[in-house]
């Protein structure tokens, strides 16, 4: 009997030393498992913050984009209304998250961005942004009707295309009709000045991008009409304002916000505008003005300004190079009958003798001699007419353009090598 107990026994601790050691097994397993199960949970967590931090990125970046802000606006911890409306727009949940926008360059006046996200205090994200800068829109933008009355030779832009690998130029676009009274050297298209359409140009233009007429023209008249080559483009319902100033016509009083405002004046306007240039690269003039000879331009620096002439007629004598941009807004009033007379606007005009008394009526924009502005002539007068009569050399430079940087791109390399 007692063996057969000891024999019990023996089985009994076998058994209990086997499940001891499944047991033991089964716990170690189980904390494994456990530990995998944290850890997957915790990758999930982090991608779920990774992707957080993307999206909260990319919302930024369609912020910009879509309500046109200037990202100066959205620094960290600004107090801007705009940046009040991100943090809705993007659902930030403010301390704990942070989104914005940071200045991290400002090299030849081109200024880049760094988007990011941060956590708890700890930057997640981080992605560049540098502006868009768009080409292709003339040396000459007109939305209205255009009258050259002499010799007109355009150094012009590129659209960016090429054909036999020349580039493809525009000397002027516009929505009206172009009337070419022929005198001088005539209407000429020539190669772009070196750097001219941007830094760093240098090409010839193709063939069928280069007019060269010698005859009186109209775009609008069948029998000339094949003079202009495909470096006039007509386009209906171009809008040059968003073009240049790259926001919506909307946001006009915006835009104007950053320039220095000043009042036009029939007499000497050239004068208070290059005072207003002495200490602001931007000059915004309401009403009617008068440059005269422009004269006092020659004395202003050659760096990069714009000139916007608003609400009234521009008019001048004089050959003068202005290093900027000249912007002309002006919508003349119809009456119940379809017709306009600006005549009203015309009168103590100083340089009103240099116009014809029945061109008074239609013509909103007068410029007699050879007054080349050589960041672009943009003329946004519609129901009305530019005259340009004289012998005028126009070398078009678009770095004489004081950029307005709205529309921005991802830099390249930034994300995901876009």
């Amino acid at each position: 009997m007692k063996t057969k107990s000891e024999k019990g026994a023996v089985v009994l601790i076998m058994t209990s030393l086997l499940i001891l050691a499944v047991l033991i097994l089964s716990l170690g397993t189980y904390k494994s498992t456990f530990y995998q199960i944290k850890r997957a949970q915790n990758e999930v967590l982090a991608k779920q913050g990774h992707w957080r931090a993307e999206g909260a990125i990319e919302c930024l970046f369609t912020f910009i984009s879509e309500t046109k802000t200037e990202p100066s606006l959205l620094s960290k911890n600004n107090s801007s209304t705009e940046y009040n409306d991100l943090k809705s727009a993007c659902n930030i949940t403010y301390p704990l998250e942070n989104l914005y926008a940071k200045t991290i360059s400002s090299a030849s006046s081109t200024i880049s961005y760094q988007l990011t996200y941060e956590l708890n205090n700890e930057e997640l994200i981080k992605k560049n942004i540098i502006p868009k800068i768009t080409y292709g829109n003339g040396a000459i933008q007109a939305r209205g009707n255009l009258i050259i009355d002499g010799s007109l030779n355009v150094y012009p832009d590129v659209t960016g295309d090429k054909i036999d690998d020349k580039d493809k130029c525009v000397a002027i676009k516009y929505t009206g009709a172009i009337d070419y009274r022929f005198s001088g050297s005539g209407l000429k298209t020539l190669n772009p000045e070196d750097n001219g359409p941007y830094d760093g140009y240098k090409g010839t233009c193709h063939a069928s991008t280069k007019s060269n007429i010698n005859i009186s023209s109209k775009t609008d008249d069948p029998a000339t009409s094949s003079n202009f080559l495909s470096d006039y483009i007509k386009e209906n319902h171009y809008d040059p304002f968003e073009a240049f100033f790259q926001k919506p016509r909307s946001k006009l009083a915006e835009v104007k916000n950053e320039y220095t405002v000043i009042s036009g004046s029939k007499v000497n306007c050239a004068n208070t505008i290059a005072t207003a240039f002495a200490t602001s690269d931007k000059v915004w003039v309401e009403g009617d003005c008068d440059l005269g000879n422009a004269h006092s331009f020659t004395s202003l620096p050659d760096k990069p300004r714009n000139l916007v002439i608003d609400g009234g007629i521009l008019s001048m004598v004089g050959s003068v190079t202005f290093y900027g941009s000249v912007y002309h807004i002006f919508v003349a009033p119809i009456d119940s009958d379809g017709n306009i007379d600006l005549t009203g606007h015309w009168e103590n005009m100083a340089t009103a003798p240099y116009i014809l008394e029945s061109r008074k009526k239609f013509v909103s924009h007068n410029q007699v001699g050879s007054f080349v502005p050589t960041g672009g002539l943009i003329l946004d007068t519609p129901n009305s007419s530019t005259l340009l009569r004289g012998s005028i050399v126009f070398k078009y430079k678009r770095t004489a353009r004081k950029e307005e940087y709205n529309n921005f791109i991802w830099q390249k390399g930034s994300w995901n090598d876009l």
